[in-house]
């Protein structure tokens, strides 16, 4: 377990380290380490001078530890573990459950209309294009997320997260990679971003 979380601290490190360094393995991924960075200056003046900010401090620390893991995670290897989906999933349950109680049950459902959804979506998608658009470790954490930003926040998180991955193809192009219809980039990190953007949001 602690050999576990110290190699995902140092793969984390190193993401922001590229990224911020303007590497070649970490520039597609810039606007995604600023938009993570931003946000986080976005929480901490939002919520400056609010008497209930213990909670959603915590919250937003675990929030934004696990969103940083899936980038470097996914932007390395094309994959986002089932453990950091489900502690996302913990996460978002025990938050839905401490800032209202009556909230919880209705996350829950919400996280499974979202799943059937996204999941038909997928499927339709590779119906007609006959390749995946999302791969299923994306339709698992868009799942997960639900239960952080409630089922009214995933249009705009797909919004941010298709932005973020527009920017990252630009990035590519200019670094000279042929683009195609069927090149593929991770998307997990620009999911990321955009649960880290709603979730902010939805403090004053």
């Amino acid at each position: 377990m602690i050999g576990a979380l110290r190699k995902t601290g140092h793969r984390t490190g190193r993401f922001f380290g590229e990224a911020l360094a303007g590497r070649p393995a970490g520039r597609p991924y810039l606007a995604v380490t600023w938009g993570l960075i931003a946000g986080a200056i976005w929480f901490a003046v939002g919520l400056a001078g609010d008497p209930a900010w213990p909670l959603p401090v915590l919250a937003g620390c675990y929030l934004g530890v696990l969103l940083a893991a899936v980038c470097a995670i996914d932007a390395r290897y094309g994959i986002i573990p089932d453990s950091l989906v489900l502690a996302l999933a913990a996460g978002g349950a025990l938050y839905a459950w401490l800032w209202g109680a009556g909230d919880l049950w209705w996350r829950v459902l919400e996280a499974a209309l979202v799943f059937a959804a996204v999941s038909l979506f997928r499927a339709l998608y590779r119906w007609l294009r006959g390749h995946d658009g999302l791969g299923f470790g994306d339709v698992k954490f868009i799942t997960a997320a639900t239960l952080w930003i409630g089922a009214d926040g995933i249009p705009v998180l797909l919004l941010i997260a298709v932005a973020s991955a527009l920017v990252s193809l630009l990035i590519l192009r200019a670094q000279g990679h042929e683009l195609h219809g069927k090149h593929a980039i991770s998307f997990g990190p620009h999911l990321a971003i955009g649960v880290w953007w709603v979730w902010v949001a939805s403090f004053p």
